[in-house]
This record gives C-alpha cells, structure tokens and sequence, in this order.
C-alpha cells in the first residue's frame, strides 16, 4: 500500500508538471482572487514562473495586468516587450494609462497609436488625445479629436467632447476651455465627466463659488472636487480680505478675514478623519489668516501644535512672519530660508527675502544681512524684458535698493543711506514709498522739520494715509509737541486700532509723559584741577513730574564736598530747589529757585532756554544766580559767583557739528572769569558694532588778578584737545543694549606766567541701555593737567542714571 501511494504521488506531480500554468486549477482560483482584488497570490505564481522561462502569451498580459493592479505601473511598463503584436488590447489599454499616470507619455501616445491601428475606439482616441497634449504636442492632440469627430458615431461624441475639453485645459485656454465646457454642460446636463472638468476649469480660474454651485448640481459631483471647491471659497475669501484690509480703515476692515477665518474652522471641523489631504490644506491656509490678522500669537500656537505636518512656502513664510512679530528672529530666519528653498521663484519670494533679511538684522547677524543683501542686488537688475523682448525698469530694482538704503540706516550708516534714497528719488521724485522712506530716515538723523515737511506734503497728495499721520506723530514726538502727538495717535487709534506701528507710536508717547529720575554721581580718587581736592565727590539729582503738555515740574537736589590738604576744614555746597522746565518744536528752557543746605544759607535761582529755529542751528542763553560752577574751594571763604552763558550750536548732521560757548562768572570776591570755547565733533565711521568719534576743543579764559583766592586763579590760559572716542557694541537685543567707549584725549594747555605743557586724558565706561524706559552709564577716566607749571594727575568715577517709572 506504501509504494502503491507513493507512486500515485509521483504521477500526479508529473502530470502537474506537464500542465501549463494557465490550465491550471490554483491559478484560476488565483486570478479569481486577483480580479476580486486580491492579485498577490497570482502575481507570485507568475513571477515564479517568469524566474524559470520568459512568459509568453496570456501569461504576460495577465502578469502586466497584475502588476498594474498591484500598484506596479512603473514595473509593468519597464517588462513591456518590444514587439506588441502578442499582447491583448486590454492589456495595452490599461499599459496606456498606466504611462499617463506616470508621466510617460511618449510610450503612452505609441500604446494608444497601437490600439487605434487596431480598432477605431472613441475611448482610445480620446486617451490618445489627452496623451499628446500632456505631452505637449497639442496641435496633434486638437487633429487628433478633429478627424475622430467626423466619423465618430453619436455614441461616442461624448468621449471626444470630454477630451477636448481636458485639452484645452492643459493647453492653458482656460477661458476658452470654460465657454466651451458650459456649452457641453448645458447639452448634457447629466454628464457627471463633463461637470468635473468644468469646475475644475472655474476652480483654476479663481471661481471658486461659481465651481462650488456646479459641482453640487445634479448631485452626483466627484467629492474630491467639491472638497476642493469649498476649500478654494474659503481661501479666496481670505484673500479679498487681505484687499479689504488694504483699502479700508477700522476694525471693519478685518470683516472677510474674520469670515473666512470662522468658514475654515467650520470646515475643518466636519471633516472626517480620514480627509488627511484636506485638513492640512485647511490649517496651512489657516496659518496664512491668522497672520494676515495680526493673530501672531494664534498662528504660533497652531503651528507648534502640528510639528509633523507637511507645511507649504506660503505658510511657513506666514509663521516666520508671526514669529518676527513676535521678536523670534533666529526662528523667522530658518523658516523665510526654508520658504524661499521650497519655492524660490514664487511671487511673493521678494517679500520673503526681505522679511529674511529683517530677522538677520535683528537677530545681530549683520554679516548675514550683508550677504542677503549683496544676492538681492545681484539677481535684481535695473531693467528687464519681458516675453516679448521689450526693455523695461524693473519695479522689483527699486524695491531691493530702498531695502538695502533703509537697512544700511538701521545699521547706524544713515549718511550712505541717504544718499541712495536721494539717488532713487531723482529716478522716481514722486514715489510716495520713497517719501515715506526718506522722511523716517530724516528722523534718524535728527531732522524733524525736514521730516515733517515730507509727511505734510504726502499728506496732500493722499490726505488717507495713516503712514504718513504716523510719521507726523514721530515727528511730534521727536519735537516735544506732545499734545499734538496724543491728537494724531488718538485719530490713528479710531481709524486702525490694531496696528503695530501705531502701538510702537503709544508705547513711546506713555514713556514720555512718565515721571523721570536723572542722577549724575562722581568720586575723585585722588587730586585734581590744580585744587589738591582729597575725597572729592560731587551729585546732581533731579526728579521730573509726569508732563502737562509742554511743561514738567521738577525738584533738584545738588551736592558738593572735598578736603583740601592746606585747609582745615572740608568745602561743602549743597542745594535743593523747584522749577519748571518747557519743551517744544521752538526749543527748550527751564527756570528755578534753589536754597542753600549746607549752612551757608545762600539761596540761588536759574534761568535759559535753548532756542532751535530749524533742524540745524540751536542757540541758547543761560543765567544762574549762586552758580555750582563757582569753586568750590571758594566757598570756605564764603564767596560765590553768578554765572551768565551764551551758546551756539550747528548742527550738519548726525555725523558733524560745531559749537561754540561765552561764559561768564562774576565772584563775589571781585573776581571775573570769562571764557570762550569752540569745537568741532565728526563721526569718521559708523557701523552697528563700531563707531569711532573725533572731538577737537579750543578754549582760552581771563581772570582778574585776586591775590586773596584760595582757588586756582590763572590771569589767562588756553587749551586745545583732540579726543578720539570709541564705541563698541557689545550686546543689543532690539531696544536694549550695552556699550563700551574708550576716549583717549591729547592736547596742550597754556597758562600766563607758566608756559605750557602737555594735557592726555583716558576715559572708560560702559552703557546699559533698556529701551525708552532707562540707561545707566558707568566709567572711569584718568587725566594729567599742568596748573602753575607743574602736572596734576586725577582719577575719578562716575555713574550715571536715567529712569522712568
């Protein structure tokens, strides 16, 4: 029985053996399965087969097949054999379309030329049609469907009408495409084929509403078109709200924003889980509207909640704007460079280098924002062609050399700046940008008039514009006209509430109107002034009131006191006193009484004000009845000056002025002190690390001859000094800071009856600076000085506050 079974056995593995493939029962039962869409165990029979002999007939188009239907196209068109005469049509047909959904669509057009050699099929001229246009042969692809219509029977005429309409579509008449499709539409209203290529063709044509109401017509729509189609609407509400927002004032003005911003979270609400396509899509477009609404905050929080998903250009520039806002900007950086990787030839690709090359800047990568700048100027040139041939400017030129001007400013270069903008306005004298430009860069450099003469006359030319009642309110704000600045902010408040400049504008107007606490504190270390002074120290304090238009109490507190080797008993002077101080665009003064607090019971009073008729010249006069400037080693014999000064001031620029100052101090002891000083500053480099200053000094003064001064007393003398300050940069973030100087001076000082000698001098401090609200200034200097002939070394400290609260 064993050997009778295993014979059986044997013979049956023979005849299986001598069996073909497809005579098989398992393989039918696997192409069963295959056709019921389960084509694994078929396409393993096949291969197995194929591994031991090429296949030939049904085989191979069942292997071909399966392969397509295992989502294999690209392995089914790579084992097409070069000789085709063997392989069903259906099989050719379904290889067709296989190389039109991969791109291959040469193959495509000579598989579709094959059939219809064949047998004259509506439905393979049509794909032959679509092929050559997504080929790019659309002439063939339009003679194609031109000589199949003539002969093609009635049945087929839709066919052909749907394929026409696809390729005008891929041609880009789209408006041709719409016409002819609502033609067809309307002739056959129940064509589900036709109705999806129309609103696909009013969804690229920016018609997403019109779309929308095909696409739900009949109720049959493709769902993944009318997805879509709801989808655009949305988006392109967003966008006439970006228009809105743009042309209208107030909080109206965010009316379709906010619409679209409630219709996008409506949707993305009822989507299913599954549409994991369209959920992203909805929160990409999200992220844009956010920002477009100034919801930074918002549009951070949802994209930090989706780490994970694929973001577009457009929204990852829409977070790296949110992020700038926010003052992040290593992040904006990272992700304006990711957007402009992804898509560098985008419209908006302009707007998101600059925004790139902001977020260097403020994140102290100025080498950064040099090279940026530099491959801006490169790839933007003056003039461009367009398709046509005909030369033309180039807006976006303009745009990048403004950039670069403006940047150049920010980083403290403002002379170079203005010549550039100077440069571009002769190309454009009428550009309101440019205007708008030049006169924030008058501001910079301390011209407010020039400034607001600019703004006033942009303001004729569109009295709407809230950019330049912005700049007036600067200009207010750099003039002391405060009440007129409280008018402006309060109208730019009504008309767009929400804008950032306009809460930069507020923030420094609050910070103005605070009370204010300046105190100016030094400590000699060792002699100084030809006085042998020993513990030398001296403070000026002063508290300012919260200002009442364009005035501001203040209360002051001064304090003098030294020992004197030669002298028994330390000098003292201390003062405290009320006054009032006035600022405006005319200029500035300040009048007060003082009262003696050291005993002496001296009262004292001032009075001067600074007159600056334009944004050049400033002069000033200045009284002081009991003046600190008397010497304070004369108070130990009760003596005391009165002091009057005239000054003059011209102001170039902020990188050269002239000065010049007469004073006089009458001394109770018969003495009278006059002087005369003049001097020159000029900046020779400026940079936003670096900035290196020049100050020469010439004063001469007179004394009368008074035997009986204890003080330093010289009939005449004169000095001239020559200091070079530096300025370094240390730290910064936005509006704070900190800043080292090094001030090195050299000079020579010459006194009556003592010849002259040498005067070097050696300054050291730092700077903290926290925005408008205050600085504290820190240093140390050592000076050498002849008096009566013989060098006098001084060393002292000093600290420096101002603080607002």
């Amino acid at each position: 029985m064993s050997s009778l079974l295993l014979g059986l056995c044997v013979a049956s593995s023979s005849l299986m053996a001598e069996t073909p493939l497809w005579q098989q029962a398992d393989y039918a039962a696997a192409i069963l399965k295959a056709r019921a869409g389960e084509p694994a165990p078929a396409l393993a029979m096949l291969e197995s087969q194929r591994a031991r002999a090429p296949l030939q007939g049904s085989l191979l188009d069942d292997y071909l097949t399966l392969l397509c239907w295992s989502g294999r196209p690209d392995d089914a068109l790579a084992s097409l054999p070069s000789a085709r005469a063997g392989l069903r049509s259906d099989t050719l047909a379904l290889l067709a379309r296989a190389a039109r959904d991969t791109k291959h669509y040469p193959l495509a057009v000579e598989l579709y030329q094959t059939l219809l050699q064949r047998e004259a099929r509506a439905d393979w001229t049509a794909g032959l049609a679509m092929a050559q246009a997504e080929a790019g042969l659309l002439a063939d692809a339009r003679h194609t469907l031109d000589q199949a219509e003539l002969t093609a029977p009635a049945g087929d005429v839709r066919e052909l009408l749907r394929a026409r309409g696809y390729v005008l579509i891929q041609a880009g008449q789209l408006t041709e495409a719409l016409a002819y499709l609502q033609r067809r539409q309307a002739e056959y209203p129940d064509d589900v084929p036709l109705q999806s290529l129309l609103v696909e063709v009013q969804l690229r044509l920016s018609m997403p509403q019109q779309a929308l109401a095909t696409a739900r017509r009949g109720g049959a729509a493709d769902a993944v078109l009318l997805r879509q189609a709801e989808f655009d609407r949305i988006a392109t509400l967003s966008r006439w709200g970006r228009v809105q927002e743009s042309l209208q004032n107030g909080m109206e003005r965010h009316a379709q924003t906010d619409a679209a911003l409630a219709q996008n979270q409506q949707w993305l609400d009822a989507l299913p889980a599954t549409e994991t396509r369209f959920t992203t899509l909805a929160l990409d477009d999200r992220l844009q509207m956010l920002t477009q609404r100034g919801r930074f905050a918002d549009t951070l929080q949802l994209y930090q909640a989706h780490p994970g998903l694929p973001w577009s250009p457009y929204a990852r520039a829409a977070v790296a704007d949110a992020y700038l806002a926010q003052r992040q900007p290593e992040l904006a950086a990272a992700l304006y460079r990711a957007a402009l990787q992804a898509k560098p030839a985008a419209d908006e690709a302009l707007d998101w280098r600059s925004g790139l090359v902001y977020a260097l800047l403020e994140s102290n990568d100025f080498a950064g924002v040099c090279a940026e700048l530099a491959a801006m100027r490169a790839t933007t040139p003056r003039v461009r062609s367009n398709a046509a041939g005909q030369r033309s400017f180039n807006p976006d030129y303009q745009r990048v050399m403004l950039l670069d001007a403006m940047l150049a400013a920010y980083q403290d270069q403002t002379r170079a700046a203005w010549l550039q903008v100077e440069q571009l306005l002769r190309d454009a004298p009428f550009n309101a940008e440019l205007r708008q430009n030049q006169a924030a860069l008058a501001l910079l450099r301390g011209w407010p008039r020039r400034a607001g003469d600019i703004y006033r006359r942009l303001q004729v030319d569109d009295p709407a514009s809230l950019e330049a009642r912005a700049g007036l309110a600067s200009v207010a704000l750099d003039t002391w006209e405060y009440p007129q600045a409280a008018a402006l902010l309060g109208e730019l408040r009504q008309q767009r509430p929400d804008w950032k400049e306009l809460d930069r504008l507020q923030r420094s107007y609050d910070w103005s109107q605070r009370p204010e606490l300046t105190v100016e504190a030094g400590r000699d270390l060792s002699g100084g002034q030809g006085s042998s002074e020993q513990n030398a120290w001296d403070t000026l304090s002063r508290l300012y009131s919260a200002a009442v238009g364009h005035w501001r109490l203040f209360a002051q507190h001064q304090l003098q006191r030294a020992s004197y080797v030669d002298q028994p008993e330390p000098a003292r002077y201390e003062s405290g006193g009320l006054g009032l101080q006035y600022r405006s665009v005319q200029g500035s003064g300040e009048f007060g009484v003082l009262a003696g607090l050291d005993g002496q019971s001296q009262a004292g009073a001032f009075a001067g004000y600074n007159w600056t008729p334009d944004d050049q010249w400033s002069l000033g006069a200045r009284y002081e009845q009991n003046s600190a400037d008397t010497p304070l080693k004369a108070r130990l014999s009760q003596i005391r000056g009165n002091k009057a000064e005239l000054h003059a001031g011209y102001r170039v620029d902020d990188y050269r002025q002239f000065s010049l100052q007469l004073s006089q101090l009458s001394l109770s002891d018969g003495n009278l002190r006059q002087s005369l000083g003049g001097g020159w500053t000029e900046r020779w480099y400026s940079g936003p690390l670096y900035k290196l200053d020049s100050t020469l000094w010439l004063a001469a003064s007179h004394n009368r001859d008074t035997p009986s001064a204890l003080y330093f007393n010289p009939q005449s003398d004169s000095e001239a000094d020559l200091t070079i300050t530096q300025d370094w940069r240390l730290w910064g973030r936005y509006d704070n800071s900190l800043h080292q100087r090094l001030g090195l001076t050299v000079g020579t000082y010459q006194q009556q009856g003592y010849g002259s000698g040498g005067v070097w001098g050696l300054m050291l401090e730092q700077e903290w600076r926290w925005g408008e609200r205050a600085s504290l200034r820190y240093g140390y200097s050592r000076v050498r000085h002849p008096y009566d002939g013989k060098a006098d070394f001084g060393s002292k400290v000093y600290l420096n506050i101002d603080w607002r609260f």
